[in-house]
């Protein structure tokens, strides 16, 4: 039997940004359910006995917050008067966005919308929305190692030390160190179980980890042609026509906006962040409206351990 989502997904009380992934599967898996083109599916929602009148207003106001959006479009997404006719969950590297919708507009015309799920009151209230891996190809020219083959290189080796094992090849390392399963290499199998908050383990991994960063954009930097505009542009160039829809669990509505044309365009000006203790943390390019579009360089999965990727924010200021 299929996994049912849960409402709590949906609570006031998920308003912080560390919320688990299951959390967001739930209201990817919930709003994909809700306007399924199969009736049967639909119902396993809105026809619960018990919780069926909740799934149906989030429906309701899903559907509500799309329609008002497309009355107006704006941002090279067109005017239609219509409803939200089917949600099809997408994901992946090749498709940048959660979910093909199907908006069929009152002339019969049926069109596609990129939809993008998110929580918060707002694309610019996101602590992210765009992360791209710290592989080769994105943010970096091939002048420079990525930082995951540049942390195998300078810090591989402090991080096993702390595990007592040895280090995976360089090239294991690298096929496998984007994943979620610690149990992937020795180190961090014995890692995950000892970074627990607070503990002298999760201090030296946060250190190392925050060394590490501030010693790979200082070289960043130290030479600006290292950071591949070309490329970061075509990442924003795919973000524009899709419909950020951000569900606000404080006033429990969805909200619809899209990023304009300025927003997702580089002005060239390269910048870089701070810690309060002076260590970099961000590499900051400027847009064609001066705001400042800011990639988070981190770890996702537990400090010097696995997922390190580059968390792309646009600041109003």
């Amino acid at each position: 039997m299929t996994r049912l989502p849960s409402l709590d997904a949906f609570s006031s009380s998920t308003q912080g940004r560390g919320e688990s992934g299951a959390t967001n599967d739930d209201r990817e898996t919930a709003i994909e359910m809700l306007f399924s083109e199969n009736p049967s599916e639909r119902a396993l929602l809105t026809g619960d006995p018990s919780d069926g009148a909740r799934w149906q207003a989030i429906q309701a106001k899903f559907q509500r917050a799309l329609t008002s959006f497309m009355a107006t479009g704006g941002h090279g997404v067109p005017v239609a008067v219509g409803s939200l006719s089917s949600v099809n969950r997408q994901g992946g590297r090749t498709r940048n966005y959660d979910f093909d919708g199907g908006f069929v507009s009152s002339n019969g015309t049926v069109l596609t919308l990129k939809i993008e799920l998110k929580r918060g009151e707002s694309i610019y209230d996101q602590p992210q929305f765009l992360q791209l891996y710290a592989k080769q190809g994105d943010m970096v020219t091939s002048a420079i190692e990525p930082y995951a083959s540049w942390f195998y290189d300078n810090y591989i080796s402090s991080v096993t030390l702390l595990a007592g094992v040895a280090a995976p090849t360089k090239a294991e390392y690298l096929a496998r160190c984007f994943g979620t399963n610690y149990d992937v290499f020795e180190h961090t199998k014995v890692l995950y179980r000892l970074d627990v908050g607070g503990s002298a383990m999760n201090r030296k991994l946060k250190a190392l980890a925050f060394k590490s960063i501030d010693g790979y954009l200082s070289n960043l930097e130290s030479n600006p042609a290292l950071v591949d505009l070309g490329a970061i542009q075509r990442r924003l160039d795919a973000q524009l026509g899709k419909l950020f829809v951000s569900w606000d669990p404080i006033q429990q509505d969805f909200v619809v906006e899209v990023f304009s044309k300025a927003s997702m365009t580089l002005s060239g000006h390269i910048s870089f962040k701070k810690r309060r203790d002076g260590q970099r943390s961000c590499l900051v390019v400027t847009n064609m409206a001066s705001q400042p579009i800011q990639a988070l360089l981190r770890w996702k999965n537990h400090n010097c351990l696995l997922g390190p990727a580059w968390q792309i924010s646009l600041a109003t200021s």
